[in-house]
């Protein structure tokens, strides 16, 4: 039986750094067990009710450094691969989503400085990095796949999309809950969602929608 060739290939570098994000990982979860023994339960718990939520979630705890890293890695591999198949060659792009999360961490910081409620920020930032770290690992073996059965790419990056709106939507349904049980006044929620969530997201998809007609 012959082969056939397939239609597209990616750079072996892609490979290395995603077993170089599952290294991480393992090295991770050989140091501390702990971080992922509760991270389950953060998709129905609040974040700050997790047994060493600091640690492993908050801006300040290494291990959520860590799991952010891989974060910024496996989207950017990603990204770097969609701009590939849809030859784009406006590689910068590759940094959108790492810097998506840093505007949302400022956004986050904006929303309490006008309206005063400080006491609300480290749990929607403890859910924003849970939602970042989550997606990372979800990554992983969906980048891995794709690069095995690079003929399926419409449909990975379909896979892909998906994925992103789906940890989106949750961190936006459960943080707006969380406003509306800590009773933060509806405005501020509004203020909120359309000018540091909605908005961003609209010139987001004008972007890459500009550069794939490009």
């Amino acid at each position: 039986m012959e082969l056939l060739p397939r239609e597209e290939f990616f750079p072996h570098w892609i490979l290395f750094v995603l077993l170089g994000a599952v290294l991480l990982i393992s090295g991770l979860k050989y140091l501390r067990p702990a971080v992922f023994q509760h991270f389950s339960a953060t998709y129905v718990k609040p974040p700050s009710t997790i047994p060493q939520a600091k640690e492993h979630l908050s801006l300040s705890g290494k291990a959520s450094w860590m799991l952010l890293l891989n974060y910024f890695i496996t989207s950017s591999v990603c990204t770097y691969m969609m701009l590939l198949h849809f030859e784009i060659d406006r590689y910068y792009l590759i940094f959108l989503p790492t810097a998506f999360y840093f505007y949302q961490v400022f956004a986050l910081y904006f929303a309490v400085w006008i309206s005063g409620e400080t006491r609300r920020l480290t749990e929607n930032i403890l859910l924003l990095n849970f939602t970042y770290q989550n997606l990372g690992l979800f990554l992983i073996p969906v980048l891995i796949a794709w690069l095995l059965n690079v003929n399926y790419s419409v449909l990975f990056i379909n896979i892909t999309l998906i994925i992103f709106v789906l940890f989106a939507t949750l961190r936006l349904i459960r943080g707006f809950f969380f406003a509306l049980r800590n009773k933060v006044l509806w405005y501020y929620i509004i203020l909120y969602l359309c000018s540091l969530e909605i908005w961003p997201l609209i010139v987001l998809f004008k972007l890459l929608s500009a550069n794939l007609k490009g």
